[in-house]
């Protein structure tokens, strides 16, 4: 049984290495993005989508190993108090060590998408002072909302 630990930790080191990679592209995506390095952007946008896919694979390993150790009936939590102390606390570093991460990759995400909302939300303020018919919602001929590419027809709240 302490074979499975041993494989759930190695998986979780995996995971921990893999999101220190991915915290490090979204840097990259963040500065190609304040910078308006679209190119950049490009590069790390495919960087980390190939990292979310690895991540997935990973994650599935370790959900699979996980089912093998709930198995018996007995929580987790119970089977980690009753684990040799090195194994013990080999996990609850991983375990800790990859909560950190998760909770670093969640802010840069967050981060990214605050300053992504609020530059199109400047834009479409902008606009709508620029070009007054742009406010409102854009319907199309059979009054469904419409991209502005597709003939839309402007509804002023104006009006």
């Amino acid at each position: 049984m302490e074979h499975v630990w041993e494989q759930l930790i190695s998986l979780m080191e995996q995971e921990r290495l893999l999101l220190d990679s991915f915290i490090e592209a979204s840097g990259g995506m963040r500065e190609a993005l304040h910078d308006k390095n679209w190119p950049a952007l490009e590069v790390s946008l495919k960087k980390m989508d190939g990292m979310a896919d690895l991540m997935e694979v990973i994650e599935k390993k370790r959900h699979s190993i996980a089912e093998l150790l709930l198995f018996g009936g007995i929580s987790l939590e119970t089977q980690i108090a009753g684990l040799p102390v090195e194994i013990r606390k080999t996990f609850q570093t991983a375990r800790t060590e990859l909560k950190v991460r998760l909770l670093l990759v969640k802010s840069r995400i967050r981060g990214v998408s605050g300053y992504a909302k609020s530059r199109g939300r400047l834009g479409k303020e902008l606009m709508e002072e620029l070009v007054p018919s742009t406010r409102g919602r854009m319907y199309n001929k059979q009054g469904h909302s419409a991209s502005m590419g597709r003939d839309p027809l402007v509804v002023s709240h104006h009006l």
